[in-house]
């Protein structure tokens, strides 16, 4: 485990590619250094977050703290609502509908940029990138960005963002007394998040399925195999009372109601 309470969860330079990972370099990726004047950045551990967390962080002498624990270098995942070419980069707003989108800035360089297309909006996609703040508002800094090539991929992202943060409890836990306790609001905060994250996931999974009885609690169980049989069930009644799903031969298997 590192030090900041997270285990690992890959590294990969500003140049583009993943170690140890599917991430390789791609049109999307970073310029290399002779293309901007911009100094190279390098992940070490890459923290999966939802959008709401970032733009709900602390920043204390220019330090990110989520939940009490340093955050700088983070992935998220989330469509593309909004793609303009600036004068030296790419900005993106990328929107995981866990709150309003978060600004995702891709310096190319005026050269690269010229040459370069921003990705189409109204895709998924997958950003690496380092939290910045300017004038009281959040942004990420890309360091790379790619579009999502199967969306087993935001099923992945969800388990890791939870896992992670689950993580960072048991972390702040063993390091007692090197962070404040978080505040109840702030905890209801990271709680609304994951569940809204969750909720989104087993309401795809529902949606996408196309037999007459529905998706199955066993099969969303297999699915979000990093998901407690209890964490599912608290989405699928959440859907269920607000309408979003309705049970069909039984009440283990769902459909999506539009």
């Amino acid at each position: 485990m590192s030090k900041s309470g997270f285990g690992s969860y890959g590294s990969m330079s500003a140049q583009g590619g993943a170690s140890g990972g599917s991430d390789q370099p791609s049109e999307g990726g970073v310029a290399p250094a002779t293309k901007t004047s911009r100094p190279r950045a390098r992940i070490q551990d890459i923290i999966p977050c939802c959008v709401n967390q970032l733009l709900t962080s602390t920043l204390v002498d220019n330090v990110f703290k989520i939940r009490g624990i340093v955050v700088s270098q983070v992935s998220i995942v989330g469509i593309i609502r909004q793609a303009e070419r600036a004068q030296n980069g790419i900005i993106y707003k990328i929107d995981d509908m866990t709150s309003k989108p978060i600004e995702a800035r891709h310096w190319l360089g005026r050269d690269k940029v010229k040459q370069t297309t921003p990705l189409p909006v109204g895709v998924y996609a997958k950003v690496f990138g380092i939290l910045k703040c300017s004038a009281g508002t959040k942004s990420l800094e890309v360091l790379k960005i790619r579009v999502l090539e199967d969306m087993n991929e935001f099923t992945v992202h969800i388990l890791e963002t939870v896992n992670a943060h689950m993580t960072l409890d048991k972390g702040r836990e063993e390091t007692a007394g090197e962070s404040v306790p978080l505040a109840p609001s702030q905890r209801d905060d990271v709680r609304e998040s994951e569940e809204s994250l969750i909720r989104k996931e087993v309401l795809r999974l529902i949606h996408e399925c196309p037999r007459r009885e529905g998706k199955s609690i066993q099969e969303l169980q297999t699915q979000l195999c990093g998901l407690s049989i209890k964490a599912i069930k608290e989405a699928i009644d959440y859907l269920t009372t607000e309408g979003y799903i309705y049970s069909t031969v039984d009440q283990e298997h769902f459909r999506s109601a539009d």
